[in-house]
């Protein structure tokens, strides 16, 4: 543990230190204005990654937002006579909050259609500056004065430990908010917004948190870069440069303070390297040999494709003969980043940090942080009082599509402290009832009470907030998260530190409670050992395992089990009803979709049979298992004795 924590932040504070004993140490205009430069792309990179890393979303805009806080400072010196302070405070407000307009609507939009919006807003952003000459300057450009600092003149060095400053306090704010839940509710909406939302997080709203956070930190940065240059022209703040960027986040690392700080450095010294043939020659053959250590590692990992471990191998080895058959490298600047890019996209998928981050750990044996004690399961995951009265009932409960009748007007009680069944044929309404129960779809028409009260509809983070937990018949688990967060970010009732707080550190022991908590769940369902693998990486059946577990960390009134049993081998279906039925005892009252009519018969206090979207039957499993209704909607004919009464059983 002291091993990790050394070597991480001894590695933080070594580099710290050495960038800021530079200027005393060497007295050049030149390479002093390239670092001050390289403080100010880390600050922007950095929350660049929150949008492209985290989120997962491509990001066009960030350019945009580093001109828009540029000429916020510079409009704020010149017109209103702020000072640096005032002025750098004004670029991030101006980054926070049309950053947040821009989320509302953009965020409403994935994939392309994003990328396109958040490149549409760069465009009018340019526009605008260049066209609103009276404010701007317009084309002209606008000059400004760097504004002393509590009477003290900032000159280069003095300047560039601001930036150095600067560049220190968002890095550990930035470290301290996404290795909290916050973080991990940003990277969980990345691989499953439905599911994000069905753990009570609230997928939108940490999307347009997210995206105001970067662009706020993309203000501060183009206010920073404002006092730097001291002259500003809407053209440096287009398409070129938001290509750059995303160059360096990629190239640097997703995900990863280290890969923004990495891309900075490539986005502000690679081209002036270019000018350097000996220097281009010497990083060309570097990255060939980085590329020829990753395909190695990927062979020797059967999951690898043999064109994601060639292909960077032949990109690379272009970069290093083009290097020798070019004449001028820096007329193929392009074609040099386009290839690089190629390579780390195609071949490190988690940038050069990521792949260095990997490399270092096993080398120096760097060993995990260790895992509190789990929680005792009574605080975890508390027994509920059972009284069996109604706890969830539906009234002529109705879900269209079209002309489809779904679900057709479906009554049904569930008493507190069971697990009620619901089954019949394939296309009878049994997933379309609990999508409209769960919120993932609105009802067209009847009544939901939970408890009493009216459930909220079409909508999953409202439901789940009013205790109703699910799990999915197509699993809808966090891929890149480990098993232990998959469950943390479900968690209820454990994070409660301000976000202020959080920032700057203060929520540890809260994060201790919540592993506590987290691996007390999956010692209950048989996975803690497995609590480091990553969801993605776990077999079949562990992965239904902690779907469940993820759902029990919402402390539920309710858990729906959707087909839980879907595509177990043997072993997994008995592992699974014991699991059910330590849930159970626990006072949970379950909703259980299956189709293996021996898990149902094991566990169901109450069947309900739907067919066509209507209830056919309700009993216990034995009674409707031999329900003549039941029998022909599961085979097409009408029992004729009891001996050909019972329902077949899945093979």
């Amino acid at each position: 543990m002291l091993k990790r924590f050394l070597f991480i932040r001894g590695a933080e504070i070594i580099v710290l230190l050495s960038l800021a004993s530079i200027p005393l140490m060497v007295n050049n205009t030149y390479a002093l204005g390239l670092l001050t430069l390289l403080a100010i792309y880390g600050i922007l990179l950095i929350g660049l990654d929150v949008t492209v890393g985290y989120l997962g979303q491509v990001n066009l805009a960030q350019a945009a937002f580093l001109g828009l806080g540029a000429y916020a400072a510079g409009i704020s010196v010149t017109m209103f006579g702020f000072g640096i302070v005032s002025a750098l405070a004004v670029s991030a407000l101006i980054g926070l909050v049309l950053g947040g307009l821009l989320a509302f609507p953009a965020l409403r939009l994935d994939g392309p259609q994003f990328a396109l919006a958040t490149l549409s807003f760069s465009a009018l952003s340019t526009t605008v500056l260049n066209e609103w000459e009276k404010l701007t300057g317009g084309a002209q450009g606008l000059s400004l004065n760097r504004p002393d600092l509590l009477g003290i003149k900032l000159n280069a060095p003095a300047f560039y430990w601001i930036c150095l400053i600067l560049l220190a306090v968002v890095w550990m704010v930035m470290r301290n908010l996404l290795a909290s839940q916050w973080g991990r509710a940003f990277e969980a909406l990345r691989d499953s917004s439905i599911a994000t939302d069905a753990m009570g997080v609230g997928t939108y709203r940490h999307k347009v948190a997210g995206f105001a956070l970067g662009s706020a930190l993309g203000g501060l940065a183009g206010g920073l870069y404002a006092f730097n240059f001291q002259y500003l022209q809407p053209q440096s703040f287009t398409y070129d440069l938001m290509v750059i960027l995303l160059l360096g986040v990629v190239l640097g690392g997703r995900k990863s303070l280290w890969g923004a700080f990495f891309g900075a450095c490539l986005i502000v010294l690679l081209p002036n390297l270019l000018s350097n043939r000996l220097l281009f020659e010497l990083i060309s053959i570097f990255g060939l040999l980085l590329a020829l250590a990753a395909a190695l590692r990927g062979w020797m990992n059967t999951k690898t494709l043999p064109f994601q471990a060639l292909a960077p191998i032949v990109a690379m080895g272009l970069l290093v003969v083009g290097g020798y058959m070019v004449e001028n490298t820096e007329n193929w600047r392009k074609a040099i980043f386009a290839l690089m890019l190629f390579s780390v996209v195609v071949g490190l998928p988690d940038g050069v940090m990521g792949f260095a981050a990997r490399l270092l750990i096993r080398l120096f044996r760097i060993q995990p942080s260790a895992f509190p004690e789990a929680s005792k399961l009574d605080e975890a995951f508390p027994k509920a009082a059972v009284d069996g009265q109604p706890l969830l009932e539906l009234k002529e409960l109705k879900r269209h599509f079209g002309g489809v009748k779904a679900v057709d007007g479906v009554s049904m009680t569930v008493r507190s402290g069971q697990v009620h069944g619901l089954i019949g044929p394939n296309g009878s309404g049994k997933s379309t009832a609990v999508n409209v129960i769960s919120g993932l779809y609105a009802p067209t028409s009847g009544e939901m009470l939970l408890q009493g009260n009216p459930l909220p509809k079409g909508s999953l983070f409202k439901v789940a907030r009013v205790g109703v937990s699910r799990t999915f018949q197509n699993l809808q688990l966090f891929g890149e998260l480990s098993a232990l967060e998959n469950v943390m970010v479900a968690l209820r009732g454990v994070y409660h530190t301000p976000l202020v707080l959080v920032l700057f550190g203060f929520a540890k022991r809260e994060e201790r409670r919540a592993q506590a908590d987290a691996l007390a769940l999956l010692q209950l369902v048989g996975l803690k050992e497995q609590a480091r693998l990553r969801a993605k990486d776990l077999t079949y059946g562990d992965q239904r395992f902690l779907e469940i577990a993820r759902a029990l960390a919402r402390k539920p009134a309710l858990l729906i089990l959707d087909e839980p049993a879907a595509g177990l081998a043997h072993p997994d279906a008995n592992k699974l009803v014991e699991i059910i039925r330590t849930i159970r005892s626990r006072g949970t009252t379950i909703i259980l979709i299956e189709h293996h009519m021996d898990v149902v018969s094991e566990l169901c206090d109450t069947v309900t049979v739907l067919d066509g979207g209507v209830v056919i039957a309700e009993g216990t499993p034995s009674e409707v298992k031999r329900n003549p209704k039941v029998i022909k909607a599961y085979l097409g004919v009408a029992a004729e004795s009891d001996d050909h009464g019972a329902l077949p059983q899945p093979a």
